[in-house]
């Protein structure tokens, strides 16, 4: 029988019917406006150094899956001409699934890269081609770049800033450890004693972070003036190190009034790095809106975007790392792959990083004596590449020796400038001491400890300027400054004088800490999706064993962790190792109580995990003692081992629900892996776990060959002679790292949400093949239908199945059998430069990323709720605190060894004593270590708290949480990391 359609129904088939001429209006509107509306076509122009005006070319196809709808839009001379159908060879394709969203594409409020990332449209061709075409469609709808709001006055004044409590005093010093603090936890002293950190953290906390052109400008001005690069190993290196030595040699000299540091990273007071070279146009839509985004707004002048707009995006949109790859490799699969966000996620489509420099060496040395030996390498040098390889770090080195001496002048400027009274008297001494300083280091070796922290503060800067500020790291700073500090010491034999260098040694440390704070890594509104309220994750090591097995907490370590108290800062990210039987009961017990006083750092590493596992690596065994953590908790061997520890984020829950439709992702509706059959099919548990570790290992090589493609594209065009001058391998081997010079060559891979593949193959194991309770057809409509309707299965696969965390021989056994075979296919690989790849359990926040484009799972998790982080069990498990420390304690710490995030929720009790909670947190940290733990870290916020911040955001300002591995504050994070960490299981401490 004939149905009458419904209004909606008619509605809808209309709009279908129409969808080509709405989009083609849209096109049409567009066009019209660019060329008609006063300044638009300005927008359609690159402008060179010299002022020439350089007409944009660009072709766009916009089409529907099936290709039942297509419109193209060309962009030449300055003008935009748009028609019907597809073109060749189009700058960029963009798919959209159906015509309703081809049509919300074209709507007045759309928003491209969050449909990119709700998977409702995929492209092929140049990101940045789609994001200059957002930012043209905002230049019609908002107008010109708007004026900044008036910069608001800071809350209060900087001696208002709330000094938080300290601890307890240590009881016990622990022999050894101790030689010069006549108390090592300074619990008699608080923040109001350092008033120049004091001020500092007001400023940290107080200042809006700003957009700053400086670095891509002189980068572009370098560009045009340069001409085309080789890239020729050796010559690549040397077109790199005369890019950066154009940047060092023009880039201001910055020293703040309430500095105790000279030099700045950027030009602004705290200012968001851009990397037109890496990737940096992705911001390019957000010119004009992004001081006015909810979450984590930039500030940004008229001028600036201008600057931005025409003078440096332009002339990159072909030239980063992403779009060279691309046109190099034919648009291959991993790379089309990695643009749909839910399989895995590239950084080296945005960086080298997550290592640190030889600080050892390069401070006894000093940069004037590696230089030297650079210009006799490259004399004997014979063949070309080499001779061009050490002309480079010359010129590199040139440079930073050239910013050091230009911050000595503007320090004696400033001088200069001091008017009568104490106050500027003291201030004129300071900075005709920064001058003498910085006119010393970091060319010559350092003799004091504010000569090596200066030092290191220059040579960090310089480093920025070459590479992504994402993990550049500062390593073992306890065991790097303390022989300078030592040094300070010798001869002081007075108390008060001992003293008042104890007070100057805090006061240098923390400002070396506050100076990590005044940048941030360029984060698109669509990153805060992915990767809320993370900063450069520069990572400060401290504690454990020297190289020889001996204690390595000395009084530097004290100094540093009393920094960690009264700082409280996100970044730099404080990680300590721990050695049992070496480093002392109280130094363990004072990183419990600093993390009950900061509510979340510093993080906690094992050393006799830790050192096995990289031994097991081929590491020998005093580069595997020396080891420092990377980005969130990844173990280098400093300043030897170039491993790229963070740049695969991996979600092991893809495989599984490709595993479950036959190679079908459910969310991207293609095939996407090879076919390993119907499960409803499947007879045994056996079918199911091949059907998963046959998808996995095809996407993981996937994963190896896009890495690989990109690390191969930053040999070619982004080498880093700087960090290779301050490294110890590419001097002796004539390479830069990015060609394996340094000493040890890997690659890390997170692997995010084992926790969730456990419990959802332990379900379908006891459930549907051991007991035979649920059958496979119903549970994957149960899936489908995120568990409504479905009730009885539901409670079956969260109350009747053992979860990972109980500490069960069910979920213990498929881990087990889990990280065996992902070490084994993982560790097979090899790299561009020759070396393994590495697994690790740590999901920085791609667990909340991921799972918001995942489907129901097995584990009873709904639709689109966050994975579990890193190696934390599941809320579900609902598994006591004893259980979940011995679970993940009994690993095999040798398949992980890119580390682990295994974090706890603690609340202590209302009444419970400091000591008591001491007591407790202690012995559970050292049981867990007993037991064989890697890494341990806390929250020591209760889900109310929690709550509370975020509804009252403005209250908790300074609320650190630990996401998984790094710091964040809370209320910088999105609502679903926020619901996230809320949701945690908490455990009593009472």
């Amino acid at each position: 029988m004939f149905e009458i359609p419904t209004t909606e129904e008619v509605k809808t088939w209309m709009l279908d019917q129409t969808t080509g001429a709405l989009a083609l209006a849209a096109l049409n509107a567009m066009a019209l406006g660019l060329r008609f509306k006063p300044g638009a076509s300005e927008h359609l122009y690159g402008v060179l150094s010299d002022g020439t005006r350089l007409p944009f070319t660009g072709r766009y196809v916009f089409t529907t899956s099936d290709g039942d709808v297509a419109v193209h839009a060309i962009m030449a001379g300055g003008r935009m001409r748009v028609g019907r159908g597809t073109l060749e060879r189009p700058s960029v394709t963009v798919r959209l699934r159906d015509k309703a969203t081809l049509r919300k594409f074209f709507s007045p409020r759309t928003d491209p890269l969050g449909m990119l990332l709700d998977n409702e449209m995929s492209f092929d061709g140049n990101l940045a081609y789609l994001a200059r075409f957002d930012h043209l469609s905002k230049v019609l709808k908002l107008g010109d770049v708007p004026q900044p709001p008036p910069a608001a006055d800071p809350p209060g004044r900087w001696q208002d800033l709330r000094v938080t409590p300290t601890g307890e005093p240590c009881t016990d010093p622990p022999q050894g450890e101790v030689t010069y603090l006549e108390e090592p936890y300074l619990a008699a002293h608080t923040l109001d004693d350092w008033p120049r950190l004091k001020e500092l953290l007001w400023t940290h906390r107080t200042r809006t972070a700003e957009l700053d052109p400086e670095r891509a400008l002189l980068l572009t001005e370098f560009k045009h003036a340069a001409g085309q690069r080789s890239t020729a190993q050796g010559e690549a290196a040397l077109h790199q190190a005369k890019a950066l030595h154009y940047v060092l040699t023009r880039k201001e000299a910055i020293i703040h009034d309430d500095d105790v540091l000279a030099g700045t990273t950027t030009s602004k007071r705290v200012g968001v790095h851009l990397y037109p070279d890496l990737g940096a146009t992705a911001i390019w839509p957000e010119l004009l809106t992004v001081q006015a985004r909810e979450l984590n707004p930039y500030r940004i002048t008229a001028e600036d975007a201008d600057i931005l707009n025409r003078r440096v995006f332009p002339f990159w949109m072909e030239d980063d790392i992403r779009e060279w790859t691309r046109a190099a490799a034919g648009n291959p699969l991993p790379m089309r792959l990695d643009e749909r966000f839910v399989l895995y996620f590239l950084w080296k489509n945005y960086a080298i990083s997550h290592t640190m420099a030889d600080w050892p060496t390069v401070l006894s040395r000093g940069l004037a004596d590696i230089h030297d030996e650079a210009r006799e390498r490259e004399r004997d040098a014979e063949a070309a590449d080499q001779r061009a390889f050490y002309r480079a770090l010359q010129v590199a080195i040139d440079g930073v020796v050239d910013y050091a001496r230009r911050l000595a002048d503007q320090a004696d400027l400033l001088a200069a400038r001091m008017v009568n009274g104490q106050a500027a008297s003291d201030r004129r001494a300071e900075l005709e001491e920064m001058a003498r300083i910085c006119r010393k280091v970091p060319a010559a070796p350092p003799d004091t400890l504010h000569e090596a922290v200066q030092a290191i503060w220059i040579i960090f800067v310089c480093l920025h300027q070459e590479s992504f500020n994402a993990a550049i790291c500062f390593g073992r700073l306890d065991v790097v400054l303390a022989p300078y500090w030592k040094r300070d010491l010798a001869d002081i034999t007075d108390p008060s004088a001992r003293r008042r260098a104890a007070h100057r040694a805090v006061e240098l440390c923390g400002a070396l800490m506050l100076k990590a704070t005044d940048h941030l890594p360029l984060v698109p509104d669509i990153g805060n999706r992915l990767f809320g309220g993370s900063s450069s994750d520069q990572v400060i090591t401290l504690g454990g064993v020297h190289a020889d097995g001996t204690d390595a907490v000395s009084d530097m370590t004290w100094i540093f962790l009393k920094g960690v108290e009264m700082l409280r800062l996100r970044d730099p990210n404080m990680n300590a190792r721990y050695a049992p039987q070496v480093n002392s009961e109280a130094y363990l017990r004072r990183l419990c109580e600093l993390n009950l006083l900061t509510r979340a750092t510093p993080s906690i590493h094992n050393d006799d995990a830790m050192i096995p596992a990289l031994l097991e690596q081929g590491f020998t065994e005093d580069h595997a003692r020396d080891w420092s953590a990377t980005g969130c908790v990844e173990p280098t061997s400093a300043g030897r081992h170039f491993g790229h520890t963070g740049c695969i984020m991996f979600n092991l829950v893809a495989p599984l629900e490709m595993a479950l439709h036959d190679g079908v992702h459910p969310l991207l509706g293609e095939q996407i892996g090879p076919r390993t059959g119907d499960p409803r099919r499947f007879t045994s548990y056996d079918d199911l776990w091949e059907a998963y570790l046959t998808q996995f290992r095809w996407l993981f090589d996937q994963v190896v060959e896009g890495n690989n493609l990109l690390g191969r594209t930053h040999q070619a065009i982004h080498p880093t002679p700087l960090l290779s001058a301050v490294f110890s391998g590419p001097m002796a081997k004539g390479r830069d790292v990015v060609d394996g010079g340094a000493e040890y060559n890997t690659t890390g891979a997170a692997l995010v949400s084992l926790t969730d593949v456990v419990d959802s193959l332990a379900a379908m194991k006891h459930l549907v093949f051991d007991r035979g309770e649920v059958d496979m057809d119903t549970l994957l409509a149960a899936l489908d239908a995120d568990f409504t309707g479905h009730g009885s299965v539901h409670r079956a696969l969260t109350q009747s199945v053992p979860k990972f965390g109980m500490d069960d021989p069910l979920t213990d056994d498929i881990a087990h059998r889990l990280m065996d075979a992902f070490y084994d296919h993982i560790t097979a690989q090899r790299n561009y430069r020759g070396g393994q790849y590495l697994p690790g359990y740590w999901s920085m926040s791609n667990h909340v990323a991921f799972g918001i484009l995942s489907g129901a799972l097995p584990s009873g998790r709904r639709r689109g709720e966050p994975f579990t982080p890193g190696l934390t069990p599941s809320p579900l498990a609902g598994a006591p605190l004893t259980e979940q420390i011995r679970t993940v304690a009994e690993l095999d710490g040798l398949k992980m060894p890119n580390n682990i995030a295994f974090n706890l929720k603690l609340v202590p009790g209302a009444t419970d004593r400091h000591q008591q909670i001491l007591d407790r947190m202690t012995a559970y940290v050292q049981a867990y270590t007993d037991l064989g733990g890697m890494q341990i870290q806390f929250n020591m916020v209760s889900s109310e708290t929690l709550r509370h911040a975020m509804a009252n955001p403005a209250e908790y300002r300074d609320l650190l949480v630990r996401i998984s591995g790094y710091n964040a504050y809370f209320v910088e994070l999105n609502a679903d990391m926020q619901s996230e960490l809320i949701d945690r299981m908490e455990h009593s401490l009472t």
